[in-house]
């Protein structure tokens, strides 16, 4: 039986403004289960508060990769490239803008273009860095939220 779970993490960013190839938000943990599961990752949403529609590069880590600082170079060690998943870009026309000017990019999410990425945890965790292809400038240090949904197996 499958069970499809959806974590949300809200990255503490800096109001300065980065570099591209910087590491937004620092390492961000995904809790999926308590325990190692293998799945897929179905889906992942951006949403953006400050509306700015920066595009990113999501590094998706089925264990805990070297950690870089919020506004550092994302620079992985070949053992880190070991540990990760895949990756997911995030492009300025991916996003929409809301009703309520709060701009999102859903990736994946629904059943004919679900990601179905696979993916195996042995501690139940995901990580994921999003590293900036541009030079975003957020006003608000929670104005970033990433939402991965995972079929767990």
């Amino acid at each position: 039986m499958n069970r499809v779970r959806r974590i949300a993490v809200t990255p503490t960013v800096d109001t300065v403004a980065y570099t591209a190839g910087d590491v937004v938000g620092g390492l961000m943990t995904f809790a999926v289960t308590p325990q190692g599961f293998d799945g897929e990752i179905k889906s992942v949403l951006v949403t953006d508060a400050a509306n700015q529609k920066e595009p990113y590069t999501l590094y998706v880590f089925n264990e805990a990769p070297t950690t870089f600082a919020d506004q550092a170079a994302f620079m992985p060690t070949a053992a880190d490239l070991n540990k990760l998943v895949t990756t997911v870009t995030v492009g300025t026309a991916d996003y929409t803008t809301s009703a309520s000017t709060i701009g999102y990019a859903l990736l994946g999410g629904h059943e004919d273009t679900d990601m179905a990425i696979p993916v195996h945890s042995d501690n139940g965790d995901l990580y994921i860095y999003a590293v900036a292809g541009d030079t975003p400038d957020y006003t608000t240090a929670s104005d970033l939220v990433l939402t991965v949904t995972v079929d767990v197996f």
